[in-house]
C-alpha cells in the first residue's frame, strides 16, 4: 500500500511538475507573442509616424518657396505666353502647381492657355475638374474653355442690365480704339458693329465717355459686376482712368474703384492705376510704379515718375496683383 502510494505522490509530483512547466511554456510563449505584438505596433507606429514625416517633408517643401518667388515665376509665365513661347509657358505652369496649392486666377488662365495652345486637353480637363464651382464661374467663359466637358452647365456671367452692359462695353471699345487697340475678341463677344466704333478724336472720346458716365453714375449708383457684368466694369475703370480733363471727378471715383476691388467686381491692380494717376496729376509721388515720367521710344528707355519708398515697391506690386517693376519696364520698352 505505502508502495502503491509513494507511486502515487511521484506521479502525482511530475503531474504537477509538467503542469507548471506547461504553464511556465504558455506564459513564455505568450510573453514572447505579447512582445511580439508590441514590436509590431511600436513598428508600425515608427512606420506611421516616418509616413506623416514624408508628408509633412513633402508640404513644407512645397511652402518652402516664397510667395515672391512664386509671383515672380507667375508672371515669368505670362511674359511666356505673351511671347507666344508656349512650351515654356506650361513648364512655368507646371512648376507653378507643384510650389502652390492654390494659383492666382490670372495665372491659371495663363497656365491653362498655354496647355491649351500646345494640345494638353487631357490635362487641362484634369486641372478644371479640380476647380471650385465659383473659380469654374470665373474662367468657363473663357472662348478656348468653353469646350471642355468640366465648363459645361457651369452658369455664364449674365448680367441683369444687358441693355446698360452694352452701351458701357461701346463706350469701352471706342475708349481703347483711339488708343490703337481694337479689341476684337470684345467686339465679337457682345457684338459690336465696327461702323459704329470711333477710332479718332481722343479727347473727344474721353469726354463724351465721361459725361455719359456721369449720368449713368446719377441714374444707377457706381454699378458693380452683377448689373453689368466684369467686362464692363473693367470698361468703367478705364473711362475712369482716362479721365484727366475732370480731375477732381477722377479722384472723386477712387473710393467708388477702391470698394469695387475689396467686392470682388475689379481687381487689385485697378486702384493701383487710378491711385498713381491721381497722385501724380496732384504732383505727388505715385506709390505702384505705374506712371512714367520719360518714355523714348527712339533710345529704348524709360523712367518712372517720383516714387514713393522706391526700395519696397515691388512688395506693394506684389500686393495687388502686378508684375515686378522690371518686367513693366521691359513690357513698356517692347511696345513702344
Amino acid at each position: 500500500m505505502r508502495k502503491i502510494l509513494g507511486h502515487f505522490q511521484c506521479w502525482l509530483f511530475f503531474y504537477y511538475f509538467s503542469l507548471i512547466t506547461s504553464q511556465q511554456n504558455h506564459a513564455q510563449a505568450r510573453c514572447a507573442s505579447y512582445k511580439k505584438k508590441q514590436m509590431t505596433k511600436k513598428i508600425l507606429i515608427i512606420l506611421i509616424i516616418g509616413l506623416i514625416a514624408i508628408i509633412s517633408c513633402k508640404k513644407e517643401k512645397k511652402s518652402q518657396i516664397s510667395d515672391a518667388e512664386i509671383w515672380k515665376l507667375g508672371w515669368r509665365m505670362i511674359a511666356s505666353s505673351m511671347d507666344e513661347n508656349y512650351e515654356l509657358a506650361n513648364q512655368q505652369f507646371d512648376s507653378l502647381a507643384n510650389f502652390s496649392d492654390q494659383i492666382d486666377k490670372q495665372y491659371l488662365i495663363t497656365g491653362l492657355k498655354a496647355k491649351n495652345e500646345i494640345g494638353k486637353n487631357e490635362e487641362i480637363i484634369e486641372i478644371l475638374k479640380n476647380q471650385k464651382e465659383e473659380i469654374l464661374q470665373q474662367i468657363c467663359n473663357r472662348g478656348f474653355l468653353s469646350q471642355f466637358e468640366p465648363c459645361s452647365g457651369v452658369p455664364i456671367e449674365n448680367a441683369e442690365n444687358k441693355e446698360l452692359q452694352n452701351e458701357i462695353m461701346k463706350m469701352y471699345v471706342d475708349d481703347q480704339a483711339v488708343r490703337g487697340n481694337l479689341m476684337e475678341d470684345i467686339i465679337s463677344k457682345y457684338n459690336i458693329d465696327k461702323s459704329e466704333i470711333t477710332k479718332d478724336g481722343g479727347v473727344t472720346v474721353d469726354e463724351r465717355n465721361r459725361n455719359r458716365l456721369k449720368e449713368i453714375f446719377k441714374e444707377f449708383g457706381f454699378p458693380n459686376s452683377k448689373l453689368i457684368g466684369k467686362d464692363a466694369m473693367q470698361g468703367i475703370f478705364f473711362i475712369i482712368q482716362h479721365s484727366d480733363g475732370d480731375k477732381e471727378w477722377q479722384k472723386s471715383q477712387l473710393s467708388n474703384i477702391e470698394k469695387a476691388v475689396e467686392n470682388g467686381d475689379m481687381d487689385g491692380q485697378k486702384y493701383a492705376y487710378l491711385y498713381d494717376r491721381i497722385k501724380i496729376n496732384s504732383g505727388e509721388k505715385q506709390l505702384y510704379g505705374t506712371q512714367f515720367a520719360k518714355v523714348d521710344p527712339i533710345n529704348k528707355t524709360v523712367e518712372l515718375a517720383d516714387t514713393e519708398n522706391i526700395e519696397n515697391l515691388d512688395n506693394r506690386r506684389m500686393k495687388v496683383g502686378m508684375m515686378p517693376i522690371k518686367m513693366y519696364k521691359e513690357y513698356m520698352l517692347k511696345n513702344l
